[in-house]
């Protein structure tokens, strides 16, 4: 049988379900991985442990530094200044992909009520890291928050390469597709305008996950911006991609770096691997002293909380995906359980947003565009009226049936 017309991805398949059947798929996957993925190039713990970005001082850090560097740090994670009325303003924006357009309705509601207040200090994970920066600079960015996540362009990173992109490697969609989208939002401008809040003593953070070391990077992107450096736009785009690189959907972000004798790539990924959402160092919470501060703390989570009900197919692939959603709701869950008794133990206020309602969604489709839509009104209704709740939800009631 002259099989010269076979396309690629059908001889891969094909050869893929003779390795299965004789028990060897996982060798056969790690070969191809290899394949299509480019080499990078080895560093050391010792490399890893001096690393830093050429040309910047002082622009990240760990989200698990130990209790003895927390005071030498303290600048660098809260923020110095206070709001017109004397007190601080903090906000928090959690992961959750598409439901990222459920944040950028409330913040848009919220400005038309009026009583938005400016934030002393940002906090982004995954999808959040890309409201971030809208969030600081104030409701005059609303417009642009507004496009980044329900214009037609957000439909063009749906059109993914193909399955084994995603599984061997690079991703199912297009890196290039995504970095335009960003770069269409974030420019020079707007990195001024971040860089001037930063200087009043404000604070914007997002986080990454370094997955070569396993440990969450909070990165100072307001620092970044004042910097003055002419790669600055260039590297906050770099971060704000990272932490938004969903595993197998986007490929995650290589960040030169130079170590104690080398110079080579850290990979970073999505912020949300490790924790739905940031506030403040982990061992932070246990010293409990934010030295008379007394923030009004709101946290948005872009994703639903409560358990959903649905029957699971007995498939493989749908209860990875069951199983790994409800992982991230449970540690949301608890992240949000844990800054509420924080806020409390330093008598701040708390309050709190999150996805309340099931909404249909196309599954196949990474952001549905409908689901987006949706995502945003109801966060634009909850902002316009100031609907707030003081902690996660508790008890049994499931969300509606999907």
């Amino acid at each position: 049988m002259d099989d010269r017309g076979t396309s690629p991805e059908k001889a891969v398949s094909t050869a893929a379900a003779a390795a299965a059947r004789r028990g060897m798929l996982p060798f056969f996957l790690a070969f191809l991985a290899g394949c299509f993925t480019p080499e990078r190039t080895p560093y050391t713990l010792a490399d890893l442990r001096d690393a830093s970005i050429p040309g910047y001082h002082d622009i990240r850090f760990f989200a698990d530094m130990p209790q003895d560097e927390l005071a030498a740090q303290r600048t660098r994670f809260l923020p110095e200044g206070s709001g017109a009325d004397g007190r601080s303003t903090w906000l928090v924006l959690s992961s959750g992909g598409a439901g990222g357009a459920f944040g950028a309705g409330v913040l848009a509601g919220w400005s038309e009520r009026g009583d938005r207040p400016q934030f002393d200090l940002v906090t982004g994970v995954s999808a959040g890291a890309l409201l971030a920066p809208f969030a600081f600079v104030g409701p005059a960015a609303d417009t642009e928050l507004a496009n980044l996540f329900t214009a037609l362009s957000v439909k063009q990173i749906n059109h993914s390469r193909s399955l084994l992109a995603g599984v061997l490697g690079q991703g199912a969609i297009s890196r290039k597709t995504f970095r335009a989208l960003i770069e269409a939002h974030v420019n020079k401008d707007l990195v001024d305008r971040i860089a001037a809040r930063h200087r009043t003593g404000a604070r914007l953070l997002a986080v990454t996950t370094n997955l070569d070391s396993q440990r969450s990077v909070v990165w100072d992107i307001g620092a970044i911006a004042a910097s003055g450096r002419p790669d600055s736009v260039r590297l906050i785009g770099d971060v704000l991609e990272a932490s938004a690189s969903i595993p197998a959907i986007f490929p995650p972000v290589r960040i030169p770096v130079t170590g104690d004798r080398a110079t080579f790539e850290e990979l970073h990924a999505d912020g949300g691997v490790i924790r739905q959402l940031y506030l403040l160092p982990d061992a932070f919470y246990s010293n409990a002293d934010l030295d008379g501060l007394r923030p009004d703390i709101y946290v948005i989570v872009n994703a639903a909380l409560a358990p959903r009900f649905s029957v699971i197919p007995q498939q493989s692939i749908r209860i990875a995906e069951r199983a790994l959603s409800s992982l991230e709701k449970s540690s949301a869950t608890q992240s949000v359980t844990e800054m509420a008794q924080f806020a409390r133990q330093n008598r701040a206020t708390f309050r709190l947003a999150y996805i309340d309602r099931a909404i249909p969604a196309n599954r196949h489709i990474p952001f549905d565009p409908g689901f987006m839509r949706d995502a945003f009104a109801l966060g634009q209704a909850k902002g316009r009226a100031g609907a707030w709740e003081f902690g996660p939800p508790i008890g049994t009631d499931l969300l509606a049936v999907e």
